[in-house]
């Protein structure tokens, strides 16, 4: 089960896919916010969703991390209506 939150995030990645999303897209997107955000807050919410969604999580094949700039989610995404 996701939280509101890790399916917030998952979502924005989905929305974006092969895109990188900056730390502040993400917050954004996920309502991390509160009065003393950390910028690496975000970072707990992906490593937690990475630990529901992927196979191994210490080895990441959906959500990548770039270095610096954020994290992409590495998968072609079709919408289907």
């Amino acid at each position: 089960d996701l939280t509101n939150g890790e399916f917030n995030l998952l979502a924005a990645l989905l929305a974006a896919p092969q895109r990188v999303l900056t730390r502040e897209q993400l917050l954004d997107a996920s309502r991390v916010y509160d009065n003393e955000v950390y910028d690496r807050s975000i970072d707990v919410q992906v490593l937690r969703l990475r630990r529901k969604i992927e196979v191994d999580p210490t080895e990441p094949q959906l959500i990548l991390t770039e270095r610096g700039a954020g994290y992409c989610f590495n998968c072609a995404v079709a919408v289907l209506y």
